[in-house]
């Protein structure tokens, strides 16, 4: 049964929600139970301090001893005194140091708690008890309070001090409570507090639950029970998707309406044809054009990455599918997939997985979770029981990783050096079993490192023999383009399958995606000409389209040239370098920075229409690199030339 996207927000934000402040309310609580013993020294310091006072204000007053008959007398003060301020025990006695006993003149007790004073605790009892060396410094004036440490009071805190009276009389007089007391003070507090956050967590989820349920979970639902119903019953212009609001969902119901009136109207062509070849092939046109309708462009430089990306269908068109996304600045998205059968229900089948890892994505799921639903989803209405492999990797630039799933698909090569599969997550293929669990792996991604997608059609190409192109050849491949700095990954794998089936048809769609992490690069060159070599192995080693990289050698080589011959007159300082920079993303910037003599080289450029390649002198480099550029800048800055050629890359 597929779960809803809403309850599992839901139960997940609550179950973090409760733990979290759960953790927090353990801490806090331990340490707020420390500083309630604590506190409660000092709070029966205090009493002690006021009952003394009185006492010795009454004995003062009235000119008695403040013996037992005198504390008698005053046992309700203290029984008082003790439910007022909630302690247990207010208590006096007289210490024999020579026979090891003390004598009780006055105790008194909380009756809320304890009820009559026992036989053995009331005043004018002797117990054997010898004084604790505290008990001997307040007996001898040494400190001011104290504690008894006798047993009387059993697991309670108490303290005590030394009173004397106008007569001499010496006098121990001390208060005492439970620890549990203090302590379930503060658990109670507590527990009203955690119930008041779990409270409001419950009502945050049920908030999140109620809107995550209207914005995502019932447009998706419906969008994709009208889909497979379209898919399964092949219905036509009847089913129209909602597309009220500007959101993701609307742009997904509108394109899929218009796809639905592509589609009755290429069926309704189709019925028109007479033959059946003819309509053999108008469906291999729609199913073409819907697969490639959906592929982004081949190639793309994103803000943390180069993309670039083939499909080359077979004859009969299949099901293959290459995405990429930039999910934010740091993190792109990168998907390859093949869907089982042919035609029209194989495009539309590929057009619903891809609507849906996209959906996902969007919502930051993470490649093992987009597997997870994406297959709930295909799964539930899949009447034809067609599925799909499919490979998802997220690479995250701002910590140099790449977390991937896979669900039945080709594993693809991390290349470092030389290539190494990334295996180990292999999955079911997406559409057949609901509830599937798909685990995820992460690799590190250093910057210059390539990620190699593709499918099967290359695995399994075949030559003329009957041979497979197999995966030990694109191994082999990817490696000597890898050691040899080659122009690019897919073009180099795309020759070699091409030679390897010299001319036999080709029975597979052959999809690939190579995901470059991206790289800035600074060379320290000598002024000598011979150093443009590391210049051009760094402009082929960017992936960037083979017609661009013509013209920017072309420019760059102009450049380099110029400032080598001409930046100094005479001999080179030693030390001196000229730096390169190379940087693109929807643009080239090359930048040279030289600490020759000062030179604008947009200046006094001459007329291409009048030059007279003859007779004239000069300034032909730098009007043929000048033009190929889309603009050129030149500063002065802190004695060195700086020029930037930018070229846009679209």
């Amino acid at each position: 049964m597929r779960r809803p996207i809403a309850r599992k927000l839901a139960l997940r934000l609550f179950a973090a929600f409760t733990a979290a402040f759960a953790l927090l309310l353990a801490g806090t609580y331990y340490s707020f139970r420390r500083e309630a013993i604590l506190k409660g020294v000092q709070y029966l310091k205090l009493l002690v301090g006021v009952y003394s006072d009185i006492i010795m204000h009454e004995a003062h007053t009235e000119n008695v001893p403040a013996d037992l008959s005198f504390y008698r007398r005053f046992n309700y003060f203290g029984e008082y005194l003790c439910s007022w301020y909630r302690v247990d025990y207010i208590y006096a006695y007289v210490p024999d140091l020579e026979n090891g006993t003390i004598t009780y003149i006055s105790v008194s007790r909380n009756r809320n708690k304890f009820g009559d004073l026992s036989r053995d605790h009331m005043g004018g009892v002797t117990e054997k008890h010898t004084l604790t060396p505290e008990e001997l410094k307040v007996w001898n004036g040494e400190i001011a309070f104290g504690t008894s440490g006798n047993v009387r009071f059993e697991e309670a805190t108490d303290v005590i001090m030394l009173l004397k009276d106008d007569f001499g009389n010496k006098v121990m007089v001390g208060a005492a409570t439970h620890t549990n007391d203090l302590q379930e003070e503060v658990k109670n507090g507590f527990v009203v507090i955690a119930l008041f956050i779990i409270f409001i967590a419950a009502v945050l989820s049920g908030l999140l639950y109620v809107l995550m349920r209207r914005m995502v979970s019932e447009p998706a639902s419906r969008i994709s029970e009208q889909m497979s119903e379209y898919i399964s019953e092949g219905k036509k212009s009847a089913i129209k998707l909602e597309s009220d609001g500007d959101d993701e969902f609307a742009m997904i119901a509108d394109a899929f309406n218009k796809m639905t009136e592509d589609i009755d109207k290429y069926i309704i062509d189709i019925a028109r044809l007479g033959r059946d070849k003819e309509r053999q092939q108008a469906e291999v046109d729609i199913a073409t054009d819907i697969q490639k309708g959906f592929l982004p462009s081949g190639y793309a430089s994103l803000a943390n990455c180069i993309v670039k990306a083939v499909m080359k269908p077979a004859r009969h068109i299949g099901g293959d599918l290459y995405y990429y996304i930039e999910l934010d600045a740091a993190r792109t998205m990168a998907v390859v997939a093949d869907v089982s059968g042919k035609g029209i229900s194989s495009a539309m089948f590929m057009v619903m997985t891809l609507t849906l890892i996209r959906q996902f994505a969007r919502m930051g799921y993470s490649p093992s979770e987009i597997l997870r639903n994406v297959n709930d989803h295909l799964s539930e209405k899949n009447p034809k029981m067609m599925f799909v492999t499919a490979f998802v990797g997220i690479y995250d630039s701002s910590v140099a990783t790449f977390t991937y799933a896979n669900a039945g698909h080709n594993p693809p090569y991390l290349i470092h050096g030389r290539p190494v599969m990334l295996d180990g997550t292999q999955g079911t293929p997406l559409g057949i079993f609901q509830d599937e669990e798909y685990s995820e792996r992460t690799v590190r991604m250093e910057e210059g490192d390539s990620v190699f997608l593709y499918t099967d059609g290359i695995s399994e190409a075949v030559n003329a023999s009957g041979e497979f192109y197999g995966t030990s050849r694109l191994e082999k491949t990817l490696e000597d383009t890898a050691v040899t700095a080659g122009r690019g990954y897919v073009n180099a794998v795309d020759a070699s399958v091409r030679a390897f089936t010299d001319g036999t048809e080709q029975n597979d769609d052959i999809t690939m995606l190579v995901l470059r992490a991206r790289e800035n690069t600074v060379l320290e060159l000598d002024y000598d000409i011979k150093e443009f070599g590391a210049i051009r192995e760094i402009l082929f080693a960017s992936g960037l389209p083979e017609n661009l990289l013509m013209e920017l050698c072309i420019a760059a080589e102009e450049c380099f040239v110029n400032i080598c011959s001409y930046a100094f007159e005479g001999p080179v300082p030693e030390g001196e370098k000229i730096l390169f920079s190379f940087e693109y993303a929807d643009k080239v910037e090359m930048r040279f920075t030289d600490g020759g003599r000062p030179f604008d080289p947009r200046h006094d450029l001459p007329d291409a229409e009048e030059y007279d390649i003859d007779n004239s002198v000069g300034g032909l480099g730098r009007l043929i690199a000048f033009s190929i550029a889309d603009s050129v800048d030149y500063e002065r800055l802190d004695g060195k030339n700086i020029l930037t050629i930018t070229k846009s890359v679209n």
